[in-house]
């Protein structure tokens, strides 16, 4: 435990006052630009709170609530939020490298520009969430929901979609399927056609 936790403890706890007195006391959470790297957050109330480019990296964060939360330009690399409660939350050019977001619920979320490069959303209710220009690389989308989620310029190479429901509603004109730092631009009944694929075979299946 270093000198932070005692402040960081106090802050949390002023917040969870803060919502179950719906403001009337308390204080809301922020934490803008710090980092709070592999500590345990798990099943922590964070509704609402402030936390822009705070950094999560390796943080144990299973169930932890954050609907509501400015979480924009956070970085998550390698964490655990499996189940976690995401709803309508800003992760607008976030970093979720590798993040395992398992059955996550992220209803109404939005991700624009950000990385989930090798991130697992298997199971994850992505509905109406916002994935412009979003990095999906590798990606684990298995059996997510995405009924209408945007995904306008989403970069989908190597992103596992089989038993994802919602494709045909998904919101986008073109995705990007380019490797790495190349571009392959696809859209269309082209478009149409590789999400129905997709939905059927893994990303090495012809």
């Amino acid at each position: 435990m270093n000198a932070l936790d005692s402040q960081l403890r106090e802050a949390l706890r002023e917040h969870a006052e803060w919502l179950t007195s719906r403001g009337r006391s308390g204080r809301r959470l922020l934490l803008e630009d710090a980092d709070v790297s592999s500590l345990d957050f798990s099943a922590l109330d964070l509704s609402e709170a402030e936390l822009p480019g705070t950094r999560w990296d390796g943080c144990r964060c299973r169930g932890t609530m954050w609907p509501g939360a400015n979480l924009a330009s956070a970085s998550f690399v390698r964490a655990d939020l499996t189940q976690a409660q995401l709803a309508k939350a800003n992760l607008d050019h976030a970093v979720l490298r590798e993040a395992r977001l398992h059955e996550a619920q992220a209803l109404r979320a939005s991700f624009y520009e950000a990385d989930l490069r090798g991130a697992t959303l298997q199971g994850a209710d992505l509905r109406k969430a916002y994935l412009a220009q979003a990095n999906l690389q590798g990606a684990d989308l298995r059996d997510a929901q995405l009924e209408t989620a945007i995904l306008e310029g989403a970069r989908l190479a190597g992103a596992d979609l089989r038993g994802a429901t919602g494709l045909r509603t998904v919101q986008a004109t073109w995705v990007d399927l380019g490797e790495g730092e190349a571009s392959q631009r696809i859209e269309g009944t082209e478009l149409h056609a590789w999400l129905a694929r997709a939905s059927l075979h893994g990303p090495d299946e012809p």
